[in-house]
């Protein structure tokens, strides 16, 4: 009998064909997974080198299409407003949990950003955390970069306002910020970077924004197609024992 035959045979047929489409469903998930590796790579890639440009005004930077200002360098010159400072919630830093301190930076056109001075253990946010981390005084130049504003999200409660205000929130969200700030924030907000200086105790601690890791869908990628080489094979090996 011939192999060809030996996979066609009778009610077999049928057992076939659920192995062969079981294989290019395999290697299609293996396929998925890759191609998300590859854009993984190109994304990092493009943030890598937006967060290496030289700094853009914040004037200049705002004017660009949304999809070309995210992680862009950026810098800004003004002073800080300790009173509508917010706390970015479920914030992590070296295995700990806490908080990051945004505090809107002034300008003397009138332009106004969310700073991201950095992060604040959870333990050391109490009912005077605001003064605790008071931000510098006097005017300031900032460089950072660039974040978008935070889409909603319907899955996110965030607390409830407390006469009027809001001063934790899990999404940086500009138009709903906006609702309780008197003051016309920028579209996005500024991650201030560590740059290796001694940190004030009363100051947050800057974090990198981010760590740009490859993730895990190139090990998923080579298990789905493991899966489909084991799939094929073994049908092949079952069926040809069957034959002796």
């Amino acid at each position: 009998m011939r192999t060809t035959q030996l996979f066609w045979q009778g009610r077999r047929r049928y057992l076939t064909i659920a192995v062969v489409i079981g294989v290019i469903l395999l290697s299609r998930l293996g396929v998925w997974q890759f191609d998300r590796h590859i854009q993984r790579i190109t994304h990092n890639q493009l943030i890598s080198d937006r967060m290496h440009m030289t700094p853009l005004p914040i004037s200049q930077l705002i004017v660009l299409p949304s999809a070309d200002r995210d992680f862009r360098r950026v810098s800004a010159v003004g002073q800080y407003d300790a009173a509508h400072q917010i706390l970015w919630r479920n914030r992590s830093y070296a295995g700990r949990t806490g908080f990051q301190i945004l505090t809107p930076l002034q300008s003397d056109d009138g332009a106004v950003v969310l700073v991201n001075r950095g992060w604040v253990p959870y333990e050391s946010v109490n009912t005077a955390w605001s003064t605790q981390f008071a931000p510098p005084m006097g005017l300031q130049t900032v460089i950072g970069v660039w974040r978008e504003s935070q889409a909603p999200s319907t899955t996110v409660d965030e607390a409830p306002l407390v006469n009027g205000w809001r001063d934790k929130w899990f999404l940086i969200t500009i138009p709903a910020i906006q609702s309780q700030i008197p003051l016309p924030l920028a579209p996005g907000f500024i991650d201030v970077q560590p740059d290796g200086s001694p940190q004030a105790a009363n100051q947050p601690i800057p974090i990198f924004t981010t760590d740009m890791g490859m993730g895990s869908n190139l090990s998923y990628a080579i298990q789905w197609f493991g899966f489909a080489v084991i799939l094929a094979v073994g049908y092949v090996v079952v069926v040809g024992r069957m034959r002796l």
